[in-house]
Parts: C-alpha cells; structure tokens; sequence
C-alpha cells in the first residue's frame, strides 16, 4: 500500500511539474505577445505624432500664403472672427450672471 501512494505521489507530482513547463511556455509566449503589441502601438503613436506635427506645418504655411497673397481679407477676417468671440464671451459672462 505504500509503495502504490508513493508512486501515485511521485506521478501526481510528476504531472503538476510537466503542467507548470506548460505554464511557464504558455506565460513566455504571452510577455512575448504583450511586448509587441506594446513596441506597435508605440510605433503608431510616434507615426500619428509625426503626420499631425506636419499637417500642423503645412496649416502654418498655407495661412502664411494666402496672408501675403491677400492681407486685406485676412484682417477682415481676424477682426470678424475677434468681433464674434468677444460677442460670445460677453454673453456667457452676462448669461452666467443672472443665474
């Protein structure tokens, strides 16, 4: 009788070191998997960062053309747009305070 729960231990302990093998590949194979999707989402950040700088650059330069190519509309412009800004902003400050 002891010898059989001696071997039944030896096999349950033999089966429990082959699982956690199979854990400690499967654990591996997950870091592994994390770690890429990690580096590619980084990738991506710093290639959306990189379209939006540029987009940014070529707004800056296209105000900056059609300023030269046309200064008079453009003051109009920033005067109309300054003028309704300055509209709302004192609308909500009047609005706010009779709440």
């Amino acid at each position: 009788m002891e010898g059989n729960e001696k071997n039944g231990l030896i096999a349950k302990a033999m089966h429990v070191g082959e699982r956690l093998v199979e854990v400690g590949g499967e654990a591996a194979r997950l870091k592994t998997a994390a770690s890429h999707a990690v580096e590619d989402a980084v990738t991506e950040a710093k290639r959306l960062a990189k379209h939006s700088r540029y987009a940014a650059e070529d707004l800056m330069e296209d105000a900056a053309h059609r300023v030269k190519r046309d200064p008079l509309r453009s003051v109009g412009f920033g005067f109309a747009i300054g003028l309704g800004m300055g509209a709302l902003a004192v609308w909500t400050a009047t609005r706010n305070a009779k709440e």
